[in-house]
């Protein structure tokens, strides 16, 4: 009888570390959510959610904010924790707050929030104590899109690269397909840094690394919305992905 000890499975260990890492993306982002559809059902205009934590580790929810454009300043609190009673009835609506704030301590106890961008500190500086937590796109698809059309309004489709890299889910870019069949060359963030004919700057490709990092690691959006499909050209020379945009209204995509 040999004496080497027995494995659960004969599965390479690095493989097994990356469906680890891809279990936890999972699990944490569909329950950010589910989150997520519970606020907007009581406040639909929901985007923010200002939470902070005390000594003991215990959560306490201060507001659900809405936000028509980046930054505090555009922000309308929707539900402040700190009025009273009464208010508190008419606000809170269908929403079961410390169902909502035991979940929110789950989501958080992980570090993929703080991966994908949803989960950082209070953007005022007086309440840097505080965290801000991002509400995910409705629609990941449709948002992608509208942000890729900004820089190419004729653009169809995106083929990027997906892979475990220290401990998470990595994006790569390709190229984004025109409505022509041309193709455009997206210089790689990973690859090479930003250069004059990028077709859009650092911090979008940022932006658009955590949605479709987030589209990529949901079994349900990433069997919806992409396809594998294969670039000899690649200079990765991994498995390529086709995101193909959903049809949105012309004044939707241009140019703010």
């Amino acid at each position: 009888m040999s004496d080497q000890p027995l494995r659960p499975t004969e599965e390479p260990l690095n493989d097994l570390a990356v469906t680890y890492i891809q279990a936890g993306e999972t699990l944490y982002l569909a329950i950010h959510d589910d989150i997520a559809a519970r606020v907007r059902a009581a406040h639909p205009d929901a985007q923010h959610l200002e939470v902070s934590e005390d000594a003991d580790g215990d959560l306490e929810l201060h507001g659900i904010w809405s936000t028509q454009a980046p930054g505090l300043g555009t922000c309308r609190l929707l539900y402040d924790a700190h009025t009273t009673p009464a208010q508190d009835e008419t606000l809170d609506g269908p929403l079961d707050l410390e169902e909502l704030v035991d979940d929110l301590e789950r989501v958080l106890a992980g570090p993929y929030l703080y991966h994908w961008g949803l989960a950082e500190p209070h953007p005022e500086y007086q309440h840097r104590d505080r965290r801000w937590i991002t509400l995910p796109p409705a629609d990941r698809a449709a948002h992608i899109a509208r942000i890729v059309r900004r820089y190419v309004p004729d653009a169809i489709s995106l083929i990027c690269l997906f892979e475990a890299n220290h401990g998470r889910i990595a994006v790569g870019f390709e190229k984004v397909i025109r409505a022509s069949g041309e193709s455009v060359t997206i210089p790689c963030p990973r690859c090479s840094p930003e250069t004059p004919d990028s077709l859009w700057p650092h911090d979008v490709s940022h932006q658009l690394a955590g949605v479709l990092g987030q589209l990529y690691a949901l079994p349900h959006l990433r069997s919806r919305h992409l396809t594998p499909c294969v670039d000899v050209t690649s200079e990765h020379g991994d498995q390529l992905w086709l995101l193909t945009f959903p049809y949105l209204e012309p004044a939707l995509h241009t140019t703010p």
